[in-house]
């Protein structure tokens, strides 16, 4: 002990803790120059991160793939609304009906004999079951009084546009009927016509078919007077697969 009291100088003292101050004050320079490049290869942890430390702005874009994402980890209140287009579903993997084709007409006089329409041609895709809906609008004039009634019919794949060659050819039926006068516009809804081999719906084809539609005006009656008015005409065909 008498021996280390003499070597226990205040010089002795002094300049040792300055060489700690000046080791210590280096060790905390080097801290804060610590990279990327200094840190070894998985050395950081999860346990080393601080609850909720990565943000949205950390995250480089498009790092997450659907590799990293956990199964069940997207549900539907993830999705915004309407972002799921008809082009991002597998048809094929999933029975879906939906409307495949709209065939619309314009307006013109209800003269008895075709009415075309401007787009009559749809294309049936292989495999698809096809249903129609279909309807016109009539508007009577003012001077075709009361009782009055008119008749057309929905033809597909007819030869001749709105002239059909057999029964075959008639789909649909519509009747519009106004016993008072009150009212001008009716919506006429066609329906599968009576008796007819054609219903209105066709199974699913082999191979993709285009067929066309077409109507006939058929009858228009007035108690007196006459004239009327077709706009609005329309059928929705309906794909199911």
């Amino acid at each position: 002990m008498t021996k280390l009291r003499k070597r226990l100088t205040y010089a002795n003292v002094m300049s040792s803790i300055a060489v700690f101050l000046v080791l210590g004050g280096a060790t905390a320079v080097a801290a804060k120059k610590i990279g990327s490049n200094e840190l070894k290869s998985n050395s950081v942890t999860t346990a080393k991160l601080k609850k909720n430390a990565v943000t949205a702005a950390k995250i480089k874009k498009n790092a997450v793939t659907r590799a990293k994402l956990k199964n069940g980890a997207v549900n539907s209140s993830k999705i915004a609304d309407g972002s799921v287009a008809g082009t991002d579903i597998n048809a094929p993997s999933a029975p879906f009906s939906q409307i495949v084709a709209k065939v619309r007409g314009g307006s013109a006089p209800f003269i008895e004999g075709p009415y075309q329409f401007g787009n009559p041609t749809f294309t049936q895709n292989a495999g698809e079951d096809a249903q129609f809906n279909g309807a016109l609008d009539l508007t009577f004039d003012a001077g075709c009084a009361a009782p009055r009634d008119a008749v057309a019919l929905l033809l597909l794949d007819a030869p001749t546009p709105g002239i059909p060659s057999k029964s075959e050819d008639i789909i649909g039926l519509g009747i519009v009927e106004d016993l008072t006068g009150a009212q001008a516009t009716h919506r006429m809804e066609f329906a599968q016509f009576p008796g007819s081999f054609s219903p209105m719906s066709l199974f699913a084809p082999s191979t993709a078919t285009p067929h066309t539609f077409s109507v006939l005006l058929a009858d228009l009656e007035c108690t007196a007077g006459s004239g009327a008015t077709v706009s609005g005409a329309g059928v929705d065909v309906i794909g199911t697969k």
